[in-house]
């Protein structure tokens, strides 16, 4: 089981993330801003970070340059996920649509974990468990 740190400030596509990553057998640590996830990241030390573009206090690119700068998170995965187009922040694995469809978020993280060692025999099989509708997603973060 992984520790993945949830970042974004739209209630609902935390909510539902959240649901997705727990439904992976992950564990999932939820910031609201990037201030809010660098103190978490700090205490906490996730194996991969998820975050949104454009936040309150602190965007997601600064929270990438963050990460980036810090000795002790310069090598934690990141997916930046936006409703806008790839923003190419400094030390982003990858970048997700938040209109993708819920298998390709699973995609993504499972790729990212692999990569990184966080799987060292690869990801575990997928589960039936992501029936979401891809409008229901899309709606959500815009």
């Amino acid at each position: 089981m992984s520790t993945i740190l949830l970042v974004d400030d739209e209630p609902e596509l935390l909510d539902l993330y959240t649901e997705v990553l727990e439904l992976m057998d992950h564990r999932v640590l939820r910031a609201h801003d990037g201030r809010e996830a660098l103190e978490i990241a700090h205490a906490r030390r996730p194996d991969l970070v998820v975050t949104d573009w454009q936040m309150p206090r602190m965007s997601g690119v600064e929270l990438c340059q963050r990460l980036v700068q810090d000795e002790q998170l310069c090598d934690v995965p990141v997916i930046m996920h936006s409703a806008a187009t790839d923003p190419h922040a400094p030390g982003v694995t990858a970048f997700l649509s938040k209109c993708s469809e819920l298998s390709e978020f699973e995609e993504v993280v499972n790729r990212a974990l692999s990569d990184s060692g966080v799987y060292p025999q690869g990801p575990p099989p997928r589960g039936p468990y992501l029936e979401w509708e891809h409008e229901q997603v899309c709606s959500m973060g815009q």
